[in-house]
């Protein structure tokens, strides 16, 4: 969800209410989709401009509407005493300044020994 706040964020002008008035847009199914190579990308005007997003694999528009809301409802409520973040707030969490990310790859090894 965050890299597809980072998308809507970075193509509306990198503001807090840009972004929100973008993600409610989308989240008002104010979009078409189509397949393209087995991937549904999603087509819409967004401030007057032409906004295409391709779904992560195994991603349908029904779930592309549920990520809106979600995205939508981050920036709506994810800020101090939660009202709306404001830009610092939504550029640190596109940032992750906080280290909130979880989706990175993390390995841990541990030596186990057995009987010896």
């Amino acid at each position: 969800m965050r890299a597809f706040i980072f998308s809507v964020w970075a193509y509306v002008g990198e503001t807090s209410d840009k972004t929100l008035e973008a993600l409610k847009t989308l989240a008002a199914k104010q979009y078409t989709t189509a397949e393209q190579g087995g991937r549904y990308v999603v087509s819409a005007t967004v401030q007057g401009k032409s906004f295409t997003y391709e779904l992560p694999e195994g991603q349908t528009g029904a779930a592309f509407a549920q990520m809106a809301y979600d995205s939508w409802r981050m920036v709506k409520i994810g800020g101090a005493n939660g009202g709306q973040m404001t830009d610092a707030e939504l550029e640190a969490y596109l940032c992750d300044t906080s280290g909130q990310n979880t989706d990175r790859t993390v390995a841990a090894f541990t030596q186990i020994r057995y009987g010896h």
